[in-house]
């Protein structure tokens, strides 16, 4: 433990005030009756004393409810649903984080340990809390561990971290339980920052010309991470790729916009549950991807034919694999733009 800990607002209850325990004991098995490891994961007891505002929004954000993976296993299993939800807990929901999951320790799912001693972090630090839990994508593209691609420009040149774009209201909710990331309220916006980009008032042709139609990583992302195969289990393979596909959420504006494959297959759970996902064919599994590698020049923005009739950039409708959902036709594109 931190010195500086006994020093802190929060060592003021004393450790029997959140992980409890019998502070008077002298035996050590005693003293450690109905210890709590994790106090955080009774926020409203705990965190609430001074932080219930935040608690209560927390309890419904995507952060701690992870409910997004129910969102779509839900959908796609139907009437199998009963079956395979208890999977999904086991499964896919390990990232759920409690406050101390940010602010005290690793998230759970990292196995790490605490982050500075037990000092309480206000702003967690970004290589260790935000990695912990996504690092299978985010956190390779903004840093640029991905091979052979550059890190997004934001870190590369400012060290920017997370919450300069995703506002503290992001991470610990609005009250509102969302069903899936994209339906929050608040979501960044690239123009908040760079309102010069906007089509119409931009110095740049290609914003005047496309800025309504391409949503902004289209021209100024780099490959990503791609899934393929079973995630449950052994099979599942990933690989970097770019595919602009067609935008299929009424409530953005763009026509075109980048799709990431995710790894759902039709027998993914077929060990467990039989026949466990009947509305597999209903719902692409290529989706809406918003990469963090964001760079001012790319090999597909620097001449207008460097993406104008460049078939390999495009998910194609004669090149979708057919072992993936018939939805995923919605998402791709018959014909690419010609040359210019």
């Amino acid at each position: 433990m931190n010195p500086e800990f006994l020093k802190s607002t929060h060592a003021q209850p004393g450790c029997s005030g959140c992980h409890g325990g019998d502070p008077r004991a002298t035996d050590k098995d005693k003293a450690h009756d109905q210890r709590v490891r994790a106090p955080s994961d009774a926020m409203e007891k705990q965190c609430g004393i001074c932080h219930a505002n935040v608690v209560k929004t927390y309890r419904t954000s995507l952060h701690f409810t992870t409910r997004g993976y129910d969102t779509v296993m839900q959908a796609k299993s139907g009437s199998r649903w009963e079956q395979v939800e208890p999977i999904v807990q086991q499964a896919c929901h390990r990232c759920h984080a409690s406050c101390g999951d940010c602010h005290v320790r690793w998230p759970a799912a990292a196995e790490g340990g605490l982050l500075k001693g037990h000092l309480f972090v206000k702003e967690p630090p970004v290589e260790s809390t935000c990695n912990g839990c996504h690092s299978g994508r985010v956190s390779p593209e903004y840093f640029g561990w991905n091979a052979s691609q550059p890190a997004d420009v934001h870190w590369n040149k400012a060290k920017m971290g997370c919450t300069a774009c995703h506002e503290v209201k992001d991470l610990h909710g609005d009250g509102t339980p969302y069903r899936y990331r994209l339906d929050r309220s608040s979501q960044p916006r690239c123009l908040s920052c760079h309102p010069q980009a906007a089509p119409g008032k931009s110095v740049v042709e290609a914003h005047n010309v496309h800025g309504e139609k391409l949503e902004c990583h289209v021209c100024h992302s780099v490959k990503y991470v791609n899934c393929y195969g079973c995630h449950l289990g052994k099979g599942a393979r990933s690989e970097l790729d770019f595919r602009i596909g067609l935008n299929l959420r009424k409530d953005r504006p763009y026509v075109y916009n980048l799709v990431r494959h995710a790894p759902t297959t039709r027998e993914m759970l077929e060990t467990r549950v039989a026949d466990a996902l009947p509305n597999y064919d209903d719902f692409p599994t290529w989706l809406p991807a918003f990469p963090h590698n964001i760079q001012r020049v790319t090999p597909q923005n620097r001449t207008c034919n460097s993406c104008h009739g460049s078939a390999e950039l495009f998910l194609l409708q004669d090149k979708l694999d057919p072992r993936y959902p018939k939805a995923n036709a919605k998402a791709a594109i018959s014909r690419i733009p010609p040359k210019r």
